[in-house]
């Protein structure tokens, strides 16, 4: 535990060290002396020690920095993974229960992950800071003000949104009696999927 000190509600001290005894025995078992079975663990673990203790100390920062390192990318994860699951991965804390991830790995995986969010977020505000000029010049060429283009384009999304949900209701041969059962089902069947996921 000396090795790898983490955080006790992280759940990763005691499944450490049985990474550690199992690796310690693999490497007894494959050297012909305990020196060296000892420097074959030190360079098989080391790395994983040291990934896993500077993620728990990342994640357990307190104030303002632990609000930058924690609790934003927290959040980002979770939207970006809800989003967009085959592209970014899911938040640090889920990905320490997984088989398929080290400690090394998961560390890389979020670097991944940070620099392909700030990549889409400043992509996103680099095109809304165009918008406005766009939106300028169509006031402009209309003769209406900046509030009235915005909001026409907000009631023509809203509008397409609700005609894509109230097309459902108005499906060939469904009798009204029968939407509720479709709705129910429809959320059952949503239920069912996202609980194998």
């Amino acid at each position: 535990d000396t090795a790898h000190t983490v955080k006790p509600y992280f759940g990763l001290g005691a499944n450490s060290a049985l990474q550690d005894v199992d690796e310690f025995s693999m490497c007894l078992d494959s050297t012909p002396c305990i020196n060296d079975a000892v420097e074959k663990f030190s360079k098989e673990r080391a790395g994983e020690a040291e990934a896993m203790v500077k993620m728990s100390r990342q994640l357990d920062r307190p104030g303002t920095l632990g609000i930058l390192a924690f609790i934003i990318p927290l959040l980002l994860d979770s939207i970006f993974h809800g989003l967009a699951p085959k592209i970014f991965e899911q938040n640090t804390l889920a990905m320490f229960q997984r088989l398929d991830y080290n400690f090394r790995s998961i560390q890389r995986r979020k670097r991944l992950d940070r620099i392909n969010q700030i990549l889409v977020l400043g992509t996103l505000a680099y095109g809304l800071s165009k918008t406005k000029y766009i939106f300028d010049a169509l006031a402009q060429t209309t003769g209406q003000t900046m509030s009235t283009m915005i909001g026409a384009l907000v009631g023509t999304v809203a509008a397409i949104i609700f005609v894509q949900k109230a097309a459902f209701f108005f499906l060939p041969g469904l009798a009204p009696a029968d939407v509720l059962g479709k709705v129910q089902s429809k959320a059952t069947n949503n239920a069912k999927g996202s609980e194998g996921e």
